[in-house]
Formats: C-alpha cells, structure tokens, sequence
C-alpha cells in the first residue's frame, strides 16, 4: 500500500507536534503536494542543491529537513535556489525544527546519547509537559574545560571544537542545547551547571562566561545538530518499512577549517 507525504507529515506530528514549535519557526509542509505517493525519503539537516540532486539520483520525491527550507518570506524563487529546484523536480519538503529539538528523541536528546550522558532536565521548560529547550547532564567524573572540549569533539566527531575555562576545575553539571544556545548562558548558570556545551557562540557571550565564571564549549551548529539528519532517518524507515529511507549522503560541514 502507497504511503503518501500526509502519512508522514501525521507521524512526524505524533513524535514531534508542529505546535510546539518556537513562534518564529516555520515547520510542516513546505512545498509539494500532501496527497503525493511517497517513493523515497531523505534526510537532512540542510536541503541544498546537492541534497536535492541526491534525492533525484535515488528516486527519492520527499525531503525531511531539519532547518525549513523557507525560513522568511520569499520575494523571488529563481533557478538554482533549492526552493526552485524542489517544485521543478517536483520534490515535497518538510521541516520539523525547533519541535524536534525539544520533543522526547529529538536533536537535544540525540546530542545527549552521543555525548554518552543522561538528562536529568531541560535547560528552559516551554512545554506544559515538561519538555523544553536543551537539557543538563549531572556528570560523575569531573571535567577540566580542555578534558570537556576534548569529549565533545571525540564524541562528536569534530575537527575543532571552541572553549573557554571557567572557574570550576571540576565540572560536574553541564548544560547542553544543539544549534545555538548561547542565550541559555545565564540560565544554565542558575541551575548550578559549571559549564555550557552548545554551538554558534557569539562574542559577546563568550564575554559573559568569563564574568560568570562558566566553562563554555562551541561544537558548532552543523557539529551538535548533524545528529537530526540519521535519527529522522531512523525513525522514518522504524515506521514507514515499505518506503526507501536515506540519510543524504551529500551532507556536509558547510564551512571549512584551516
């Protein structure tokens, strides 16, 4: 029996509820058509031309993204912009953003899996059922900043990571939130966390965690949310067995490191 992309779009609303998303997002369907026979799926944090082209080559006609392909208004959609060559390849494209950061097995409870620590708690609850942005890791071994940094880029499989010391030797409590979560500083100071792992750091709070004494770890955007693309994977062909399930392979760090 056909799966079609509402199918999908239903499940992905159960584990990760479009309306729990931050009020700025743009989630759901994006472009396509929600009646469409699904021939394949692939998966990914960004949909770029090379996500796209992959799809083509393996007959994939719906894309679930992480990041939304539209994130704000559009005033043109020209050739060579993804949006263009979704509808022109005629491509369905989901987002499921920052509902599936928070929600249970999302990207914050991924992250935390590859880290290899338990959640004992959201960084900032937003959900009337406890769910929230980020998590805390309460940490029986005590971490120096280096030893924390030196994990986070193991674990992570990362070629760099970001620190800056704090004032606690031994760390024992650690925030955490993929994407970027330097906001949550302060936050994860009050909670008694001696340091914060997250991705994106401005100046402007790596200034603020030297005046707040924290440990602070940038793992980058694509580094602590990469994760979103195989765990999508995973939960997509777990409920869709009859359908191709990928994760593109034509992902990459968009940046480079010298």
């Amino acid at each position: 029996m056909a799966v079609t992309v509402d199918q999908v779009l239903e499940f992905l609303n159960t584990i990760a509820p479009m309306k729990t998303a931050e009020s700025y997002d743009n989630v759901g369907l994006l472009t396509g058509s929600s009646v469409e026979n699904i021939t394949g799926i692939a998966t990914c944090l960004d949909i770029t031309q090379e996500i796209i082209s992959e799809a083509v080559s393996k007959n994939a006609n719906l894309i679930v993204s992480h990041h939304p392909v539209i994130f704000h208004p559009l005033k043109k959609v020209l050739a060579g912009t993804p949006v263009y060559s979704l509808v022109r390849n005629d491509i369905s494209a989901i987002a499921v953003h920052t509902n599936f950061d928070m929600c249970e097995a999302g990207v914050n409870d991924t992250l935390m899996e590859l880290l290899g620590w338990q959640s004992a708690g959201v960084l900032e609850q937003t959900q009337p059922n406890g769910l929230g942005i980020g998590g805390i890791a309460d940490l029986p071994l005590g971490f120096t900043a280096r030893t924390l940094a030196e994990h986070c880029k193991n674990a992570l499989d990362l070629e760099s990571v970001k620190y800056c010391e704090g004032d606690t030797h031994a760390i024992t409590r650690v925030g955490v939130c993929s994407g970027s979560g330097g906001d949550l500083l302060e936050r994860a100071a009050a909670l008694g966390c001696h340091a914060l792992v997250t991705g994106d750091v401005r100046h402007s709070v790596w200034v603020e965690a030297h005046t707040l004494g924290m440990a602070l770890i940038d793992a980058g955007h694509y580094g602590t949310e990469k994760c979103a693309s195989h765990r999508l994977a995973m939960l997509l062909s777990r409920a869709f067995p009859e359908v191709p399930v990928f994760s593109a392979d034509s992902e990459t760090e968009p940046c480079s490191y010298v």
